[in-house]
């Protein structure tokens, strides 16, 4: 994303064609392979049999959305539906971003790779506050207007109306008022059968030729959907009202049964942030943390069946070939039968080489079996969370946490062989005073101190800034910037006493931006308009962060909303606990810019859970416990179900993986097309988990880190094409070639070509020593600089190359110390092949590969040539014809 103001570029119409890829998406465009779409698991979708077409939008880019859980098993979902087509889009960097904006095209799904206005549902994850800005550029980039009200009232079946543009997730639910002029709709909770009941809704709409209004009218009638249009502002100026009497007037949040199988959706060709199969173990939280919203929204507690988690884990580490998996639960350790169902995966597993993760845990529930499970052949980070620093606050926060549960957490880690942890801590809590913030340092002292005897502990902590959320008891709390950050140097000082711990701190601008978004009303529209236009993008991204703190501040005081919402907040904790208990109730019973949404809490129980805060009294987490009233269980929302822990096998001692060398086969592949926009070490990811996949006796490196034994000949350069390379796979038994090739060919995707295969001996020189020569073709053309000239002499070009004493080239080494050498003697030929353009020759290289991998590329022959005749080059249609190997 550019910094700098924004302006909408609009059409009303899109060709209904796939764009041309390969024209818009080439080498120069930074990490190409994460727009190409068609990864493992993705299966062909007819277009044009398809009723409804949605493509799911993550605003995030590829290496982000793509490793949502929600994301995919939504994705999935949709394309299980007869009639339902599902894509998917992620926000493109700026590199390309600049580059649609320039070619006036609109950003495309990766699949089928067609515009996304050619699509009937676009939707949007908005997982956290200031995320719009991220949607506002993909509209944008899509071509649609940004605004609800300016995408008219077209027929669905015209082929100028623009799509349906929904928003869903967590943030969207809490309070979607900041940003309902964005939105023809919104999907409140749990989208596993929500979306369905929509795409049955706009299918009949479409076959029924109802108009985009009618159509919301009757979306607005489904539970789980709300539409803003449909609602406006009372005359108190707070209170949303619907403006129909057959609307809900509190559109309610939908809750649904999880889904592991659906897990198991996808396989990226690049790495991304999760690079690993996750399967969902439980949904929704009961612990009742008092600042956590996500523990308020996603109740009832949900357990998945062991058998079911299970099932959906070795069956997905067959289908994808990943190397590690994670168990997700917004707390791991409250599923019960987690031990059970961990040692059962390590057992089955014990052979396979892979790792489990688990991205939440309780440090109080951490035990011998949950050590015995996490990691593998390698061990993973292991992260808790104390969030306060002393006791008294942590039961104000309701955390129900003791230091004593801590402390054996942290040795039950160190027992087992874990001697850095991780730390989650926040400040600003309410009712937080500095001997609390001190606490924090304190508390890590005393963990190192009284965890001497098992070894020396190290410390990576995190401090993030405590940020009020509706639909919470603290959701009436005021926060302080300034306090924020005497908190934060309070802390940077005291920590500087205390080794072996590295401290983090969240950026205080970050945490305001998002308190201030995230407690709105609809008066933020032009808000989050304006700070988009002003450069605002990537919000949770800190390289951003000057550009964006800039944009958004600029956006509020010419708003005139600086501090326009401290009326709904109660004040400081002493000001709290000075009101008088009915004073108190009063002011938490006025309106709320959320309040019209149903999340099935009762506002008064979170107004009692406040009362019960102020004299620091701990609430049973009521899945384990009594009920606590909350209001959420019952018909509409279901109850908690909690699976009983089951008896836990007994452990089988994890296995290192095979790594006898018994067989070594020399394949000969190409890599042609898409594939070329991938990069080597992608290519290594990708072969590997084809390996793991094929079940083939693979044979694996020793050490911390065991890897396939594969290598690959000499690294292609990114979006070259190549039709002789070379790779050698070694095996702990004796392999066919001819049976290598068959098993392992369809594993691949179309790109990845295997040409043939033969046995080497194992222990003979290895293939990188093998090389001797490359042959390369290539386009060279000059760039279009505006120059006078417009013709090159190309064989008095070629020529001087291959007539020259010397061919010096100039670099620098790993330490940035200048160095040259002569490429002369490894230059065996050069010569223009066919082709007449004064402007653009094709030329072959054959050039000498010494062991150490050097030779000539053609990246060299181009600046040497230009370098001589005073031109821009450009090369295009990079091909390694050949490797010739000894």
């Amino acid at each position: 994303m550019q910094s700098g103001v924004r302006t909408s570029a609009v059409v009303t119409s899109v060709t209904d064609h796939p764009i041309d890829f390969h024209a818009l998406v080439d080498r120069d465009i930074n990490k190409p392979a994460r727009y190409m779409g068609h990864e493992l698991g993705v299966e062909p979708h007819d277009w044009n049999a398809a009723t409804v077409r949605w493509a799911l939008t993550y605003p995030e880019i590829y290496e982000v959305g793509s490793s949502n859980l929600g994301h995919i098993i939504l994705y999935s979902i949709l394309n299980a539906l007869p009639g339902q087509l599902c894509d998917r889009a992620y926000l493109p960097e700026a590199d390309l971003a600049t580059r649609l904006r320039d070619r006036q095209q609109a950003l495309f799904a990766v699949e089928s790779r067609r515009p996304l206005p050619a699509f009937d549902i676009l939707g949007f994850s908005l997982s956290y506050e200031l995320g719009a800005t991220n949607i506002l550029e993909m509209l944008d980039l899509c071509r649609v207007p940004i605004r609800a009200a300016d995408r008219g009232d077209l027929p669905l079946n015209d082929p100028a109306a623009p799509p349906l543009i929904f928003a869903g997730g967590p943030t969207a639910t809490s309070n979607p008022e900041p940003y309902a002029a964005f939105f023809d709709f919104i999907a409140l909770g749990d989208g596993e059968e929500l979306l369905p009941e929509i795409g049955l809704v706009v299918a009949q709409a479409k076959e029924g030729g109802l108009r985009r209004y009618e159509l919301l009218r009757d979306l607005a009638q489904v539970p789980g959907v709300y539409v803003p249009s449909l609602y406006a502002i009372g005359d108190d100026g707070i209170t949303i009202e619907p403006l129909h009497p057959e609307l809900p007037p509190r559109p309610l949040r939908r809750v649904a049964t999880p889904m592991p199988h659906y897990a198991m959706g996808l396989v990226p060709h690049v790495e991304t942030v999760h690079d690993r199969l996750t399967v969902e173990i439980r949904r929704g939280c009961t612990r009742g943390c008092r600042f956590c919203q996500p523990g308020m929204l996603t109740r009832p507690a949900r357990d998945v069946e062991p058998e079911a988690v299970i099932e959906a884990v070795e069956t997905g580490m067959k289908k994808t070939g990943y190397s590690d998996f994670s168990l997700l639960s917004l707390s791991c350790s409250d599923y019960l039968a987690l031990p059970s169902v961990g040692v059962e995966l390590r057992n089955r597993l014990a052979d396979q080489n892979v790792s489990l993760q688990l991205p939440s845990q309780r440090v109080d529930r951490f035990d011998e079996d949950i050590a015995h499970i996490l990691g593998g052949t390698r061990k993973s980070g292991l992260t808790f969370a104390p969030e306060a620093g002393t006791q008294r606050l942590r039961d104000i926060v309701n955390k129900g946490l003791t230091d004593e549960d801590l402390l054996h957490g942290i040795r039950t880690a160190m027992q087992n062989g874990y001697r850095k942890v991780k730390l989650y801590f926040m400040i600003g809590l309410p009712g937080e005073l500095d001997a609390d913030v001190l606490g924090i340092r304190d508390t890590c002292g005393m963990l190192q101190e009284r965890s001497r005897d098992l070894g020396r502990l190290n410390l990576n902590i995190t401090i993030s800034n405590f940020t009020p959320k509706p639909h919470t008891p603290f959701q009436w709390h005021s926060v302080s910037t300034q306090e924020f950050q005497r908190r934060q140097e309070l802390l940077r000082q005291a920590f500087k006493r205390l080794r072996g711990v590295r401290v983090n701190f969240t950026d205080v601008r970050l945490s305001a931006m998002e308190d201030f978004v995230g407690r709105g009303d609809r008066r933020l529209a032009p808000v989050i308009e304006a700070a988009w236009r002003a450069g605002a993008g990537m919000d949770a991204w800190f390289e951003s962060l000057d550009r964006t703190y800039d944009a958004w501040t600029g956006a509020i005081s010419a708003a005139g909303l600086e501090g326009r919402y401290r009326a709904l907040e109660l004040g400081g904790w002493s000001a709290v606990t000075a009101l008088q208990r009915d004073d108190l109730e009063a002011f938490c019973a006025q309106p709320l810019p959320w309040d019209h949404i149903d999340t099935g809490i009762d506002k008064r129980w979170l107004a009692d859970d406040l009362q019960r805060a102020l004299v620091a009294a701990v609430v049973p987490d009521c899945s384990f416990a009594g009920c606590s009233s909350c209001g959420v269980c019952g018909p509409d929302l279901g109850h908690n179900v909690v699976v009983p822990a089951p008896e836990v096998p007994e452990q089988i001692p994890t296995q290192a993986p095979p790594s006898a060398r018994i067989c070594r086969l020399r394949v000969q592949f190409a890599k042609t097309d898409s594939m070329a926009l991938l990069s080597h070490l992608d290519l290594m990811r990708m072969l590997e988990r084809a390996l793991r996949r094929s079940s083939l006796p693979i044979s694996f490196t020793g050490g911390f880190h065991p890897l396939p034994r594969i290598q690959i000949a000499l690294a292609l350069p990114l979006g070259a094409e190549a039709h002789s390379e070379w790779m050698d796979l070694e095996f702990t038994e004796h392999l066919c070639s001819d049976h290598l090739c068959t098993v392992l060919q369809p594993l691949l995707p179309a790109g990845i070509t295997l040409l043939s295969a033969s046995e080497v001996p194992v222990g003979s020189r290895s293939l990188s020593q093998e090389i001797t020569a490359a042959v390369w073709c290539f386009d060279l053309h000059l760039a279009d600089q505006g120059s006078e000239r417009d013709s090159l002499d190309w064989d008095a070009a070629v020529a001087s190359i291959t007539a020259a004493q010397q061919l010096i080239w100039h670099d620098t080494d790993k330490k940035g110390r200048p160095r040259h050498r002569d490429c002369r003697p490894s230059l065996r030929r050069l010569e223009l092949l066919s082709g007449s353009s004064l402007k653009r020759r094709r030329l072959c290289l054959e050039t000498e590969v010494d062991e150490m991998g050097r030779s000539i590329r053609p990246t060299q022959i181009q600046h040497w040539i230009a370098e001589q005749q005073g031109l821009q080059l450009e090369i295009t249609a990079l091909n390694r014809e050949a490797l010739h190997l000894a």
